[in-house]
């Protein structure tokens, strides 16, 4: 990828007959060149070429990001939960033998008592 941009700009070089007072204002140059370079570019090719030196910083940012997010929703979610210390069971609560287990065959779930109440 830097050989292109090399190649880039010995061809920007060359385009133009340079006078001495030309180079004096090297400042100028760079910028232009640098912003000529930056126009030709596509997103993917400026995000390439940066990435090697902002790609850490990125990905440690990004993890903290995310870090702090989950934070936030898992204390937000934990301060509204039910916490039960008591040794009684929750009669809501589906017992354990019960789940992943297969429906009875001799009684379907969708039965009709035949209790006369």
């Amino acid at each position: 990828m830097m050989n292109e941009y090399k190649k880039r700009i010995q061809e920007m070089l060359q385009e133009k007959q340079w006078t001495f007072a030309d180079m004096q204002d090297m400042a100028s140059i760079v910028d232009e060149f640098a912003g000529r370079l930056y126009g030709e570019m596509s997103a993917t090719e400026k995000l390439d070429y940066v990435w090697e030196e902002i790609g850490a910083d990125f990905q440690r940012i990004l993890s903290t990001k995310l870090k702090e997010e989950v934070a936030i929703q898992v204390k937000e979610l934990l301060m509204n939960a039910n916490i039960n210390f008591n040794q009684e069971e929750d009669k809501n609560e589906v017992p354990k033998r019960s789940v992943g287990r297969k429906p009875s065959k001799k009684r379907p779930t969708n039965e009709k008592t035949n209790s006369k109440e």
